[in-house]
């Protein structure tokens, strides 16, 4: 969640173009992965369409985990 709150308004400002996200990603994936719907993945899937617009808006935007 902290990860969606800090990421959508920075890729929103234009003039932002290299982002550092660091996270204990061996958790976060372990939630994405699970057999079970869990709010986690739904909640993965809008940032990843955000991620993803950011990334093809302008070429020098860049996010580094």
């Amino acid at each position: 969640m902290a990860i969606h709150i800090g990421l959508i308004p920075a890729m929103e400002d234009n003039n932002i173009h290299d982002i550092t996200v660091i996270t204990n990603s061996i958790s976060a994936a372990s939630k994405v992965l699970e057999s079970k719907v869990d709010p986690f993945q739904n909640m993965v899937i809008s940032v990843v369409y955000a991620i993803k617009s950011y990334l093809f808006r302008d070429g020098r935007n860049r996010i580094h985990f």
